[in-house]
């Protein structure tokens, strides 16, 4: 994952699996200068189960995507954290990670009265906790020609369009000139995956598109959180960070499981002897 800084404070960094502390102290593994930001400010942790920030000053002022957080948050790529006056985008590896080569636009039309099986659910703006259906073709922009009307400055009134065809979402630019954003990579064309984050400006959505492949089927999943690579680019910097340790397996706790599971098997067989046993002499009573 790289750790971006949209008010260019300081160069990208990537970040492997494993906790980063980020603060204004010497001894975090990301030191961030800047009004507000705490000596010890939070703490993102990075595995197969996904990203998880928590506040380490209660004091610090802690935001995601302009909403408050006091003690913890699940967090995906494009988020925006801000820690005081600074802000930080969470994006892939590489910008190149959101592909743009996107197929022609499809012929069929949707079938009205079907469910939908893509659905954009709002996270922020006017369009916050609403779910939207992508039935075919959803073109976002500004006005009474959008089937998602934003009230965003300088949008178009054909931004861009959400299509699902042949299994494959994507999103479209539609010629207005603008960008939009994709897990904080702002882009025109590109192929869509369930659990991205688009972006039209100030509205953000999650892409749910139940039994779809995730971005991981397009390589950009776990392997993006243990990626450390610093030639990216020529101006990022890379942390390595220990994994978490593994739960201790030693020999004796093996042994202690395994004679455990035998002594239940003797048990069991024993319980049952003496229940057939039981049963037996019943039956030879009633005779």
């Amino acid at each position: 994952m790289r750790i971006s800084f949209p008010g260019k404070e300081q160069d990208d960094t990537l970040v492997g699996t494993g906790e980063t502390r980020i603060g204004a102290a010497a001894d975090n593994n990301i030191v961030i200068g800047g009004s507000g930001v705490a000596p010890h400010h939070l703490r993102l942790k990075l595995s197969e189960r996904g990203i998880e920030l928590a506040v380490l000053d209660a004091q610090a002022r802690t935001h995601v995507n302009t909403r408050p957080v006091r003690e913890k948050a699940i967090l995906r790529l494009g988020d925006v954290i801000s820690l005081g006056s600074v802000s930080i985008v969470l994006k892939p590896d590489r910008d190149a990670d959101i592909r743009n080569d996107i197929p022609p636009p499809a012929t069929s039309a949707a079938v009205d009265g079907l469910p939908s099986r893509v659905l954009l659910r709002g996270l922020s703006g006017m369009y916050f906790g609403k779910i939207v259906p992508v039935r075919g073709r959803l073109v976002a922009g500004k006005g009474a020609q959008a089937d998602l009307d934003l009230d965003e400055p300088g949008f178009a009134a054909r931004h861009a369009a959400v299509e699902f065809a042949q299994e494959t979402i994507v999103l479209r630019d539609l010629g207005a000139g603008g960008t939009s954003c994709v897990n904080g990579v702002d882009v025109r064309d590109a192929i869509l995956c369930a659990g991205d984050q688009i972006c039209f400006g100030r509205a953000r959505f999650l892409v749910e598109a139940p039994g779809l492949p995730q971005r991981a089927a397009y390589g950009a999943g776990p392997a993006w959180l243990a990626s450390t690579d610093p030639t990216i680019t020529q101006t990022m910097r890379a942390i390595s960070l220990p994994d978490e340790a593994p739960a201790a397996n030693t020999d004796s706790a093996a042994t202690e499981r395994d004679n455990g599971g035998k002594n239940d098997i003797w048990w069991l067989i024993s319980a049952a002897a003496v229940i057939a046993g039981g049963l037996a002499l019943l039956f030879l009573g009633v005779i």
